[in-house]
């Protein structure tokens, strides 16, 4: 696993359009996958994606879609026009909606890798505990992992911290997609399980998810170059 380079997702949490576009164009034709969340997504709309899909990168959508099983498969069925690379489901909606929607995503949005989110990196043991939750945060995260494998849900995404467990207990097709992942120096920001690029690669992730480390550094080109270096 530590020999394989992950790909890096750049995630494109920024406060306007103009913004986005320039980031975009600093990062340059090194940069192969752009995650859109729902700050950007509510703001832009599918333009973006569009746009971002036209100039030749992939389209990691993030919208952790989480309700029913019947309005997630409507949802997924309206994002059917648009070039997703990948697109993310809570793991928490339960094992009905994630086989709905990964059913639904084969008729509708075949070439999608669908992911499921286990714990948010923003959550310790603490903030489980808060909304009732007693298992540790590594037990919760396996479970919610492996009800998502068992729903056929191509991928998992997960702090860099629970990688090396999951890949011991999940199909061995499962991908790997990591935030919470901050190379030394960078500040933590709110997120709290987080590893350096080195690290979870050697943990075994197939995609890092990095954003304010290259949104806010001068030069975004330099410092995606140095985070490509490191792998």
């Amino acid at each position: 696993m530590a020999n394989k380079r992950p790909e890096i997702i750049l995630a494109l949490d920024v406060n306007n359009r103009k913004q986005a576009e320039k980031i975009l164009q600093a990062t340059g034709d090194k940069l192969i996958w752009v995650k859109v969340g729902l700050q950007s997504f509510l703001r832009d709309g599918p333009d973006l994606v569009r746009t971002i899909a036209d100039s030749g990168k992939k389209v990691f959508l993030d919208l952790k879609l989480h309700d029913i099983p019947n309005t997630m498969a409507k949802a997924i069925e309206s994002l059917s026009e648009l070039p997703i690379g990948m697109l993310t489901l809570h793991a928490h909606a339960g094992e009905e909606a994630l086989q709905r929607c990964t059913q639904t995503g084969k008729e509708v949005l075949p070439d999608t890798l669908f992911l499921a989110v286990t714990v948010l990196t923003s959550m310790d043991q603490s903030a489980l505990s808060s909304v009732g939750v007693q298992s540790t945060v590594l037990e919760q995260v396996e479970r919610l992992a492996r009800l998502a494998n068992q729903s056929k849900v191509g991928g998992i995404v997960c702090s860099p911290h629970e990688l090396v467990h999951l890949r011991a207990c999940l199909s061995p097709q499962t991908k790997m997609i990591t935030p919470g992942i901050r190379p030394a120096g960078s500040p933590f920001g709110d997120q709290k399980r987080i590893m350096t690029p080195a690290e979870a690669k050697q943990a075994g992730a197939d995609y890092l998810v990095i954003g304010r480390p290259i949104l806010a550094a001068a030069s975004p080109a330099l410092a995606l170059a140095s985070i490509m270096a490191e792998l």
